[in-house]
């Protein structure tokens, strides 16, 4: 073989070698250690008093589904419930391991027989994952907020710090990374475009998920544990309270 030949095999064969390297992690990942318990029942009135009852559904993947969490109290949908002092009424369609596209085919659908006041999405971990293109995951995204009802208000939970996941090994890591920070461009650009807001959960919780991930990140490694919710929930809380989305 000459040295031409051999530069060129050399040239296409490292990022090819590169690609199968981030497919069999993102293979391992996905197959890795997970949580032995049952999905949570997260649907059903939180809280109680004199004001009237807010209609709220969660989409999603595990993340709104609450896996990792000890309980049902302890779960995102719940806590976010909770900390607005009025009666909620929860109905939870997030599943866990869902990408976009599933969210837009099987939960999207079910969304306005639950006539919400308001609509949370939190999703695109398993885009990350799935290596879901740019492209694709933005014609999806805003897919899914134009076919919420018009009467909801949306949130739009952005895509969390996937480059503090202990679960990934390097470098699937730092791609996951750089590309789950391409995809929460994208929700901050649809929240932008359509008067959704916006939490920032990446750089709300990054830091601290990356700083202490024992604490934060639950017994398979990858989902947040509850005090990773908690701060979670914090963070979204936030911006309800900015935007009296659950009340006063």
């Amino acid at each position: 073989m000459g040295w031409r030949r051999r530069l060129l095999v050399a040239a296409v064969g490292v990022p090819v070698a590169a690609v199968v390297v981030l497919v069999v992690e993102a293979s391992l990942a996905r197959r890795g250690s997970m949580l032995e318990r049952p999905p949570l029942d997260l649907d059903g009135r939180v809280g109680s008093g004199p004001a009237p009852v807010v209609d709220v559904v969660w989409l999603g993947d595990s993340t709104a589904a609450g896996v990792g969490a000890s309980s049902a109290a302890t779960a995102l949908p719940t806590l976010v419930a909770e900390g607005r002092d009025r009666p909620v009424e929860l109905t939870t369609l997030a599943r866990s391991g869902v990408t976009l596209a599933e969210v837009v085919e099987h939960q999207l659908p079910a969304v306005a027989a639950a006539e919400p006041d308001v609509v949370f999405v939190s999703v695109g971990a398993n885009d990350v994952t799935h290596f879901t293109s740019r492209a694709d995951f933005e014609q999806r995204y805003r897919r899914l907020v134009a076919g919420l009802p018009e009467s909801a208000e949306v949130v739009l939970l952005g895509v969390p710090d996937m480059g503090a996941v202990p679960r990934l090994a390097q470098p699937l890591r730092a791609v996951a990374g750089f590309r789950g920070r391409q995809l929460d461009e994208v929700v901050q650009e649809v929240a932008a475009d359509t008067g959704s807001a916006y939490v920032d959960i990446a750089g709300e919780a990054g830091p601290l998920f990356r700083a202490d991930p024992d604490r934060f990140f639950a017994a398979d490694r990858y989902h947040p544990s509850d005090a990773g919710y908690r701060r979670w929930a914090d963070a979204v809380l936030d911006v309800v309270q900015a935007s009296a989305l659950l009340g006063p």
